[in-house]
């Protein structure tokens, strides 16, 4: 994974060597956490605030899953509204995404976000929630795209994103290890669990935890067409190897790949050496919707793999009700 340390997923003595020198370094974090959530008073927002969140640093597909709950809730009758702090974006806000902004402004997750649905930045949740309350759309739910650990609003629904494979790690704060919060902290405020991603380890059980749990998977919308000469595929992600995998899963002829840090912003100069490089191969290029929105391509050689989440299917029933009870609760 490109900018995560890798000894925060393993278990050699080298890593553990690399954790207990960080970990002086991770009790600092956990009191100024603390001290933080000590001082803040939580704003009661009138509307309800479902807050999409995760313990570790990196992806497991907060933004997807927003966009899923955003789809049950509309079919529901609801008027969402999504908000995002617009990370890496220039803007503070409160502000609603507009066609005038782009990723420099409003960062990548709030452009993706704007497409399905009205969308608020603000890097305070607090005063994006005053923004929403007094929209003349008349909104009447919140949704937090990531925020679990965000003390200024007062979240009446928090799912809990966990990648089964990766589970929490060396289960070490930053910077000895990838959570943000120790893990029966954070289990204790959340309402449900929704599991993301494949097995691959035996060892992953969640059977201990005395909260709803839910398994999620991801699908291609809309599939590229197969081509034997195959795909230069490349992205900006947390966890490069699910958006590789989900294409060689897909029969996608994966020849060659390039991952570059998470949020990462293109330069002409990337994206000409990534055209070039699929040149010499005879290749085509493809990435995901994220890393799509911070390219120029006016000539249109970049394929894009659209991709959605959402509940498996036996449980989908069980979900939306959970849903509705916590929404009525």
């Amino acid at each position: 994974m490109i900018g995560t340390p890798k000894f925060w997923y393993k278990k050699n003595i080298s890593s553990k060597v690399k954790t207990f020198l960080f970990f002086p370094f991770s009790i600092i974090w956990i009191l100024i956490s603390y001290i933080k959530k000590s001082f803040i008073k939580k704003y009661k927002s009138n509307l309800k605030v479902i807050c999409i969140g995760n313990l570790t640093i990196g992806g497991t597909g907060k933004t997807p899953f927003a966009i899923y709950i955003y789809k049950i809730l509309k079919k529901l009758g609801y008027k969402p509204v999504f908000l995002t702090r617009g990370y890496k974006g220039l803007l503070k806000g409160p502000v609603e995404v507009k066609d005038t902004h782009n990723f420099e402004t409003v960062g990548d997750e709030a452009m993706l976000l704007s497409k399905i649905g009205p969308t608020i930045v603000s890097k305070d949740r607090l005063l994006g929630a005053k923004l929403i309350e007094n929209h003349e759309e008349n909104f009447n739910i919140i949704i937090m795209d990531d925020g679990l650990q965000n003390y200024q609003l007062e979240q009446d629904i928090k799912f809990l994103l966990v990648d089964k494979n990766l589970k929490f790690g060396n289960e070490y704060c930053i910077p000895a290890g990838p959570l943000r919060e120790p893990v029966n902290q954070g289990l204790k405020k959340i309402d449900a669990l929704i599991l993301t991603g494949k097995n691959y380890r035996k060892d992953t059980n969640f059977k201990n935890i005395d909260i709803a749990i839910f398994n999620s998977e991801t699908k291609i919308i809309k599939s590229p067409k197969i081509r034997k000469e195959g795909f230069l595929a490349f992205c900006g992600l947390a966890n490069p190897n699910k958006f590789y995998e989900l294409l060689k899963e897909n029969g996608q002829n994966v020849i060659s790949t390039k991952s570059f840090p998470d949020h990462y912003v293109y330069k002409n100069e990337d994206i000409d050496n990534l055209k070039s490089e699929a040149d010499n191969q005879n290749l085509k290029l493809i990435t995901t919707e994220k890393d799509y929105v911070k390219i120029n391509d006016v000539m249109n050689f970049i394929n894009v793999l659209p991709i959605e989440m959402e509940i498996n299917m036996k449980e989908k029933a069980v979900f939306k009700t959970f849903l509705k009870e916590k929404l009525n609760g």
